[in-house]
């Protein structure tokens, strides 16, 4: 079977993360052959990627409501005439508009909705520019849908009602949460932890909420305890969040450590780890912080309710205060038997995310309706 995967670019974030762990899986299939292409000149897993078949073209392509769309999707309609593929799985919404323009029909085509994409969004009214643009493209896209063979993926309960909501009466839906290397954030050695230190990983950017997280360092500290806190991740939101620390007179207590090559470093050495999210379509990190032995707290993101089963596997706030938080942390830290306790529920739960055991039923979605 030939695989192609697409996706927009290969910065740092949790699609493009789980995108090459299964094209790195499915390589160890001898009878399967994969691609992994992308098309913006951005490529923060490097050292993944050169262990792949991996393509990065010059492509644009950019639709208009008055009928001037620019651009050309030429590279990538002929990579696909020659390469084959039985099966093109796309990721994030600007790989569905490429892919709205390709005529290729052998191919059984995955939807991966890593998130609620809100340009699938039934049209409610309204005039604006954007309102109309994501009208238009999801009008677009879904009828070169009803031309080929498409199912969809959602990644949580959160998704999968989006899907149902908008769109999917007309396309097979799937239900597949997602998964991590386990391998890799296993603790395979007698490590150090920092009681203190608290970790967290995402983009910077609003959704992140990496604001919140800072303030209740704050209030850690000027309660006597000496928390620290690690943010992992880079986005348009470091100015303001250095800013933040800053006002608060947080510099050695909040590090911004921009994006890192190996996050489960961190994760063996931290405490817990904290995630502040207001919106989280699944929450791999938590997974990722699961498998390395570390408790999470987090705030409810909507998606990771599939993940966090309060006072089971980790702690889940509804309310975003600071002051709230601030205490689960405080109960976690001075409970050893309750840490424990979900520490070692959290890691038995992370045992059904392996990626091993994703791809098989991956695999199981490409063949529906097609010989493998």
């Amino acid at each position: 079977m030939k695989v192609l995967h697409i996706i927009p670019s290969l910065i740092k974030g949790g699609a493009e993360r789980i995108t090459l762990d299964i094209c790195s899986q499915l390589q160890q299939y001898e009878k399967h052959e994969v691609k992994l292409v992308y098309f913006r000149d951005i490529n923060n897993y490097e050292a993944i990627s050169n262990q792949l078949d991996v393509s990065l073209i010059d492509l644009s392509f950019k639709l208009s409501l008055k009928g001037k769309s620019t651009g050309n999707v030429i590279p990538l309609q002929a990579l696909i005439d020659n390469f084959e593929p039985d099966v093109i799985h796309s990721h994030l919404f600007e790989s569905e508009i490429m892919l709205s323009q390709i005529k290729y029909s052998k191919a059984k085509y995955i939807v991966h909705f890593h998130d609620n994409m809100h340009q699938f969004r039934k049209w409610k009214g309204g005039l604006s520019k954007k309102q109309l643009t994501n009208w238009y493209e999801r009008k677009t896209v879904l009828s070169t849908y009803k031309k080929k063979n498409v199912s969809f993926i959602g990644i949580s309960k959160d998704t999968m009602e989006y899907i149902q909501a908008n769109i999917s009466k007309h396309f097979p839906t799937c239900f597949l949460l997602n998964a991590i290397d386990l391998e890799r954030f296993r603790v395979k050695d007698n490590i150090a932890r920092d009681e203190f230190r608290l970790v967290m990983v995402g983009s910077l950017v609003n959704k992140k909420n990496q604001q919140l997280a800072i303030r209740i360092v704050k209030y850690l500290n000027d309660k006597g305890y000496p928390f620290t806190l690690d943010i992992l991740g880079d986005g348009p939101n470091k100015n303001d969040l250095t800013q933040l620390v800053n006002e608060l007179h947080l510099g050695k207590s909040v590090f911004l450590r921009g994006n890192v090559d190996q996050p489960e470093e961190f994760l063996h050495r931290s405490g817990i780890y904290l995630h502040t999210a207001t919106y989280e379509p699944f929450g791999l990190v938590l997974i990722e912080a699961m498998a390395a032995e570390i408790p999470v707290i987090c705030t409810d993101g909507k998606g990771n309710r599939d993940v966090i089963l309060h006072g089971e596997n980790g702690l889940m706030d509804t309310t975003f205060e600071v002051e709230n938080i601030a205490n689960l942390i405080l109960k976690l830290h001075e409970d050893a038997s309750l840490k424990n306790r979900i520490v070692q529920n959290a890691l038995a739960f992370s045992n059904d995310y392996d990626i091993k055991i994703y791809v098989e039923k991956l695999l199981e979605i490409y063949r529906e309706d097609k010989k493998a």
